[in-house]
C-alpha cells in the first residue's frame, strides 16, 4: 500500500471526490472545492491509497509534532472487505507520532458499531470523554461523536488539550 500525497490538481481527485461525497454526510465534511484549497498546506495530507498500481481509496490526515489526526478515510466501496483499510492504517501507523486520533460516529446502528470495532481491531481505543465534532461552517451545530486514539488519552486534561488543537487547527482555522 502506497500513500500518494496530492498537493495540487491531480487526476485521482475526481474519483476521490465521488468517494468523499458518498461516504460522508454533508455536515461531516467540507465542500470539495474548499478541500482542494487546503492541498498546499504542509500539515494537511490528502493521500490517494494505491495498491498494485490502482487507486483503492483515500485518507486525509493532519500531522503535527505529536499528533496525527485522521479527518477522513475511505476505501473504494467495491473493494471493501479485502483488508485494504487495515493495510492503509498499518502504513499510517508507521509515522512517528505520540498520538493517532480519529473521530467516529456514536454507535447508534450496526454500521456505527462495526466501524468502531474495525478501528479497535487496528489498535485504537475509545476515549471515555464527551466530544463533538466542530462544524465545518460557522452557524452549523457541532455533531456528537467519539474520539478514538492510539494510545488512549490518560486524562480529561490531555483529551481537552487535543480536542482544542483539533478544533482550532482543522475547523476554526478555515472558517470563511
Amino acid at each position: 500500500m502506497t500513500f500518494l500525497r496530492i498537493t495540487a490538481e491531480h487526476p485521482h481527485l475526481a474519483t476521490i471526490q465521488t468517494w468523499y461525497e458518498t461516504s460522508f454526510p454533508a455536515n461531516e465534511r467540507r465542500r470539495f472545492d474548499a478541500l482542494r484549497q487546503l492541498l498546499p498546506y504542509s500539515d494537511m495530507h490528502l493521500c490517494a491509497l494505491i495498491d498494485e498500481d490502482r487507486l483503492v481509496g483515500f485518507i486525509i490526515y493532519w500531522q503535527w509534532p505529536s499528533v496525527v489526526f485522521v479527518e477522513h478515510f475511505a476505501i473504494d466501496p467495491t473493494l471493501r472487505g479485502n483488508q485494504l483499510g487495515q493495510r492503509a492504517l498499518d502504513e499510517l501507523l508507521r509515522i512517528d507520532s505520540l498520538y493517532f486520533i480519529l473521530e467516529v460516529e456514536l454507535p447508534q446502528d450496526d454500521i456505527g458499531r462495526r466501524r468502531i470495532q474495525f478501528y479497535e481491531r487496528q489498535g485504537f481505543s475509545l476515549n471515555p470523554f464527551p466530544y463533538a465534532q466542530p462544524p465545518y461552517e460557522v452557524g452549523n451545530p457541532p455533531i456528537p461523536m467519539h474520539l478514538l486514539s492510539i494510545p488512549i488519552m490518560p486524562s480529561q486534561d490531555e483529551f481537552d488539550t487535543i480536542s482544542v488543537l483539533i478544533k482550532e487547527r482543522i475547523y476554526e482555522r478555515f472558517y470563511h
